[in-house]
């Protein structure tokens, strides 16, 4: 996928370094819950395999065509009827508003492949620029409760197609 400034594809085994020191920077691991810490390069691999696994699909977040690895963004199989989206960007891209690009991007791409899925996230209340940039985007807490400690279940609402 690209964007107007971001070029989106899926993780290789090549990325499994970069990955795991922006996923193990203290700032970024603090607001992803999604992800075990510390995030090892065993768990980097296991998310660059998910596509084999039928479990769901991440992809590197680069500036550009050969800008540098800024972040990452995908989803994970969750249930029969939910699918999870998830991204985290490394703290020097803060406050360009890459995070809502990237995630809106992925946003519209599991819209389009999973039009019946149920699309969720799990956001800690704490992290709040993941708060407010998902709720920017459409979703809102569902009043359940989220599989992982610490976090709330946040629900994705497609906007009313007006005619």
């Amino acid at each position: 996928m690209r964007t107007e400034r971001l070029f989106i594809q899926p993780l290789q085994a090549a990325d499994a370094f970069q990955l795991v020191v922006l996923t193990n920077d203290p700032l970024v691991a603090a607001g992803v819950s999604l992800l075990r810490q510390p995030f090892t390069l065993a768990d980097a691999q296991d998310l660059i395999a998910l596509p084999r696994a039928k479990k769901g699909c991440f992809a590197s977040v680069r500036a550009g065509d050969d800008g540098a690895f800024i972040g990452c963004v995908g989803a994970v199989a969750r249930t029969a009827t939910d699918v999870e989206i998830g991204f985290w960007l490394g703290v020097p891209y803060h406050g360009n508003h890459y995070g809502a690009e990237m995630a809106q991007a992925m946003l519209g791409r599991l819209r389009d492949v999973f039009p019946e899925k149920r699309i969720i996230a799990e956001c800690p209340r704490e992290n709040s620029a993941s708060w407010r940039l998902l709720k920017k985007l459409g979703f809102s807490p569902s009043g359940t409760g989220a599989a992982r400690k610490g976090a709330q279940l946040l629900v994705y609402q497609a906007p009313a197609i007006v005619e």
